[in-house]
């Protein structure tokens, strides 16, 4: 018998293994880790109505809004120098944002609509390409107000957890079909900034009495009237990436791909909330060095 008739092939050998396979442990292809196979797929609703109930369960997530961190720096509980180390990663999150809205973009390839609204959104993020004004600078301006150089805003040492965050979501918008990058990238993100950042502004306005420069990030984004460059702030992008998502999710299959991109990306700021929070909160906190020494 020759050598090439004795030995066994890789497809022998799993054929041979197939049956150890256990079906009960298949997952949904188009689901969260939790789907089984078996599992059906929610039938599809009417576009208005499933838009809502994203809506709703977005607005409702604490990670996607106010979190324990969140909550201290509005209840003004945050010293300066956490406000410093906050503006810092956020600075890190803003820096990176308008190539999520480019890369929405860049995606919808041949659907003219959501090329014109994230192109309007592209230009609005880059302040109407005046570099002075594009969103990342306000940030830094509000830096500035605090006391941040701007070499320290450019160099600042990412938290593992801003990090990951900044890099699954653009992970989210690049390799996903663009409608979940859509609900991932803008819509799950925009939706939840105004009502956030007034609650901000509000609170740092009262504990430092910044001026309206260094104010001039929460403003641009929540809509205010006063400013040179006000295009209804994120409730306008929510709103328009929301009616994108009721006109072209329409199968059961694309709904439950929406649902599944919001969720990644609802638990992705989830991680950047709970940096913050440790970072920022639970290593100042007088017993932080006896809790982590067990």
């Amino acid at each position: 018998m020759s050598v090439d008739e004795n030995r066994t092939t890789v497809r022998q050998v799993r054929n041979e293994f197939e049956g150890a396979l256990n079906a009960s442990l298949d997952h949904a292809p188009v689901g969260r880790p939790t789907d089984r196979l078996g599992d059906p797929v929610p039938e599809a609703l009417p576009p208005e109505q499933f838009v809502q109930e994203l809506t709703d369960e977005i607005m409702g997530s604490a990670a996607a809004n106010i979190g324990p961190f969140y909550e201290r720096l509005i209840a003004e509980e945050i010293p300066i120098e956490g406000l410093r180390d906050w503006v810092k990663q956020w600075y890190i999150d803003a820096r990176t944002f308008p190539s999520v809205i480019a890369q929405i973009c860049a995606n919808a390839t041949y659907h003219y609509d959501a090329r014109q609204f994230m192109g309007a959104n592209l230009a609005e993020e880059l302040g109407e390409f005046n570099p002075a004004r594009e969103h990342p600078v306000t940030v830094r301006q509000l830096g500035n107000a605090l006391g941040v150089s701007d070499e320290e805003l450019e160099f600042a040492e990412p938290y593992p957890e801003t990090l990951l965050y900044v890099e699954y979501r653009q992970h989210l918008v690049r390799d996903f079909h663009w409608v979940e990058a859509l609900a991932s990238g803008s819509f799950a993100i925009e939706l939840t900034i105004p009502n956030r950042f007034r609650q901000i502004a509000r609170a740092l306005s009262h504990q430092l009495n910044l001026d309206d420069k260094a104010l001039e990030v929460f403003r641009i984004h929540a809509g205010d009237e006063r400013l040179e460059l006000d295009y209804g702030g994120d409730d306008k992008h929510a709103a328009e990436a929301g009616a994108l998502l009721a006109k072209y999710s329409v199968t059961a299959e694309m709904q439950q791909r929406v649902r599944l991109a919001v969720w990644r990306s609802v638990q992705a700021r989830r991680v950047y909330q709970w940096g913050l929070y440790r970072e920022i909160v639970l290593k100042r906190h007088p017993q932080w060095e006896a809790v982590n020494a067990r």
